[in-house]
């Protein structure tokens, strides 16, 4: 269900599971988390995420029935799969064909890079599902800000791709026969800059909201000499 390898300093992450639109299950959550934490041991400074199909995934699978699993452990694999994305130690890309649904516009957002063709479609559309996103809400107004994020999460409605760019849901969107090349060109190219230095970026990214005591500024000078005299690990 997740196609899995590291080659040279670029790790990939595959969901291949198209004849059910890439929709998680509760194995293949627990599968896409076991990717990420290889990747993120892999060394590999650049991550990119994409899917086979004419779908990115349709989210998460919303009619399967688990007998020994509560249904917050279940959900509980959402926060960890987020998580997980979020702390890769580099710099990670998403590539989005087709829809990108639920849980799916959710890993665009995480991504560090998200990419989309000009066919993509994002939206949190767990309300047409009878449910409440409410971890979606934690985090979708840092990147749209509070009124568009309630009015995506009230309608649950579709989000085309240049409306998708438009909102900071996507970086960029490419026609979708050039989806995979322009994941391959920005792979080719962050792959040539200086991994420590791409690792320092993310770093000093995930640590400047816990910053609030000095000059984030200042800090970030400290971090950035302390690493050049330690020879740019």
């Amino acid at each position: 269900m997740i196609r899995y390898e590291t080659t040279s300093s670029v790790a990939r992450i595959t969901l291949d599971t198209p004849e059910t639109g890439n929709r998680f299950t509760y194995q293949l959550m627990l599968d896409f988390i076991a990717a990420l934490t290889s990747a993120a041991n892999s060394g590999a400074a650049v991550l990119l995420l994409d899917a086979t199909g004419s779908d990115f995934t349709l989210g998460r699978d919303q009619s399967e029935k688990l007998e020994n699993v509560s249904r917050k452990d279940s959900l509980k694999l959402i926060l960890q799969a987020n998580s997980r994305l979020k702390a890769f130690p580099g710099v990670s890309v998403a590539l989005i064909q087709g829809r990108a649904m639920g849980f799916g516009s959710g890993l665009a957002l995480h991504a560090d890079i998200s990419v989309g063709s000009y066919d993509a479609v994002l939206g949190f559309n767990e309300i047409k599902h009878g449910l409440a996103p409410l971890v979606v809400l934690t985090y979708l107004s840092d990147y749209v800000g509070p009124k568009v994020a309630k009015e995506l999460i009230y309608t649950g409605r579709d989000v085309p791709a240049d409306e998708a760019v438009r909102l900071g849901l996507l970086n960029t969107a490419v026609p979708a026969g050039e989806l995979k090349a322009e994941g391959e060109r920005l792979v080719g190219e962050l792959g040539q800059f200086h991994a420590g230095a791409i690792r320092l970026i993310h770093e000093f990214t995930e640590d400047l909201p816990n910053i609030t005591t000095e000059d984030p500024a200042v800090v970030g000078i400290d971090r950035l000499v302390a690493w050049i005299e330690a020879g740019k690990p």
